[in-house]
């Protein structure tokens, strides 16, 4: 049976490899740090052009991601802390979205969706009957 010009499994070990040199450079790491087994070192070494150009190309719609992510989470902060600010020295709310424009409570919503979704978290939906 012929291989597939494109090996999955080597794609994904060449996005987690870590490109920033080290002391050890007969070892290569992860983005975690972790340094990858004497089979993964040698499952690397048998990229071909295809998996190399694969591996780039799923590296840069992970960066897109993470950018985005980011940008969303920010987003999210700099909204909420807008409200917060507004309030008196020393005060507290006990509902900061009360206190929201309905376009600007809107939009809070959108993007707590999104930052909730992008880390695998449950977003409370709201009770429909109430």
């Amino acid at each position: 049976m012929p291989q597939p010009t494109v090996r999955p499994n080597i794609v994904v070990l060449l996005t987690e490899l870590e490109s920033t040199p080290r002391d050890d450079s007969w070892v290569l790491y992860r983005h975690n740090g972790t340094a990858f087994t004497d089979a993964e070192h040698d499952l690397i070494g048998t990229a071909t052009p295809a998996e190399i150009t694969a591996a780039k190309a799923q590296r840069r719609l992970q960066n897109d991601w993470a950018r985005e992510t980011h940008e969303a989470e920010k987003a999210l902060v700099d909204l909420v802390t807008k409200y917060i600010d507004r309030l008196p020295e020393g005060s507290l709310c006990s509902n900061i979205y009360a206190t929201m424009s309905d376009e600007d409570y809107a939009e809070c919503d959108r993007l707590a969706r999104i930052v909730a979704a992008r880390h695998g978290t449950d977003y409370p939906a709201e009770d429909e009957d109430s």
